[in-house]
């Protein structure tokens, strides 16, 4: 299993992307990890709506964007800039080509916790088959408005879900960002 902690240690977050599209092999390899992922009780309940529409996409990632709450002194990357490090970036989807969303249950005591299990997986398979990904947050706040409602109606999630989190897709554009230093004293073995 070296191979697996060794794609673990080598994924990175992608923030800047060609306006190539993900072939529909990769998205359904995709999208097949994040429905296998681990979920509280073996209840599979998280419903995932790929989105390769960009006009739709664009819309939805300024909402996010909008949402967002700045915090001063944080820096997230030079290489891959967050919307924290430059205000100018207008789509918390940062012009990713497929945008793929995961509800969850809103009265669902592991709800969060399944939905960011589908998102990991769906990450690590992307890197498996060499697409790019991050993971974005704010999705409540992105579909708590008339816009998002209806949209969820739209496309039948059910009245009890709500948006959890976002997973965005493509093909890096630019140079490989470099790895993060881990910091030190994050982990605890008690015997």
């Amino acid at each position: 299993m070296k191979e697996l902690i060794e794609l673990i240690k080598n994924r990175r977050t992608i923030r800047k992307y060609k306006s190539e599209q993900i072939g529909e092999e990769e998205l359904n390899l995709i999208l097949e990890a994040g429905i296998h992922a681990p979920s509280a009780g073996g209840g599979q309940s998280t419903k995932i709506v790929a989105l390769q529409n960009r006009e739709l996409s664009e819309q939805l990632g300024k909402i996010n964007a909008g949402v967002m709450k700045r915090r001063e002194g944080v820096h997230v990357s030079d290489e891959q800039p967050s919307i924290i490090d430059d205000p100018s970036i207008r789509s918390g989807f940062y012009g990713a080509p497929t945008v793929c969303v995961i509800f969850g249950r809103t009265a669902g005591s592991y709800s969060i916790a399944d939905s960011f299990c589908s998102a990991e997986n769906m990450i690590l398979e992307a890197s498996s088959i060499g697409v790019s990904s991050a993971i974005i947050g704010r999705a409540e706040m992105t579909f708590d408005n008339d816009f998002g409602r209806n949209l969820m109606k739209e496309w039948d999630i059910p009245e009890d879900y709500t948006a959890r989190c976002f997973v965005i897709l493509g093909y890096l554009d630019g140079p490989y960002p470099s790895v993060k230093p881990r910091k030190e004293n994050r982990i605890r073995i008690i015997r």
